[in-house]
């Protein structure tokens, strides 16, 4: 027995390094975490197109048509920056600008800026393949309202201020581990019931009632780039 002692041994050895091969083959491989997927930390860039939501307050003829429709579209672009102490619940800042210019035959031109400093509540689902995610944002913050006219001679400054709420879908898609691009629709509320009228010559404050308020609603739709 003591002679095929050896040779035993030798096979018992080769059938345990065959085993453990065949279980090193079959390991699936590690999953990468979604925190390193998707940072906590990630800032971005976005711009695109904003359309205001007001009424005019009046019946629009042919002359004026255009004139409403220049008024009511214009840019957004702006900012943001984003913190998930969870994996689907985040913070963030967002700063966002619309701008808009219109002018008719009349020597009467409108060119409106309107500005929005918030916070946002963020809640993000990733999708199967791990690489994109769908952001939902709940909005609300301080937007300054500015109004530049010029009728005729005559030049007018229009200024304001007050809270906005909103809230905005995207869908983000991760291109590298640094870098990921988005598209978000937004929506954004807000009147301003208190202006103050500039002119060369005087200052005076407005107080507006509800039916002649400005009405800052608008929707956006931005393409943007996000650093994670």
């Amino acid at each position: 027995m003591n002679k095929y002692f050896p040779f035993l041994l030798l096979i018992f050895c080769l059938s345990c390094l065959s085993l453990s091969a065949q279980v090193e083959w079959k390991k699936e491989p590690v999953e990468v975490p979604d925190k390193e997927i998707f940072p906590k930390w990630s800032f971005g860039v976005n711009g695109g197109y904003g359309y205001r939501l007001f009424r005019s307050g009046r019946r629009i003829n042919a002359s004026n048509r255009n004139y409403i429709k220049n008024l009511k579209s214009g840019i957004a672009f702006g900012g943001e920056a984003s913190y998930f102490p969870w994996k689907k619940v985040g913070f963030g800042l967002k700063y966002e600008r619309y701008q808009s210019n219109a002018e008719d035959d009349n020597n009467l031109s409108e060119a409106v800026t309107v500005q929005h400093f918030s916070g946002s509540l963020i809640h993000r689902k990733f999708l199967k393949n791990n690489r994109s995610a769908v952001l939902t944002s709940f909005l609300l913050g301080y937007q300054p309202y500015q109004n530049k006219t010029v009728a005729g001679s005559e030049q007018f400054t229009f200024t304001g201020k007050t809270m906005g709420w909103g809230f905005s879908v995207g869908i983000e898609h991760r291109l590298s581990d640094k870098f990921a691009v988005n598209l978000t629709g937004s929506a954004m509320m807000g009147a301003v019931y208190r202006l103050k009228r500039e002119t060369e010559f005087n200052t005076e404050v407005l107080h507006l009632s509800k039916d002649n308020s400005v009405d800052l609603s608008r929707v956006s739709l931005t393409l943007g780039v996000r650093f994670l």
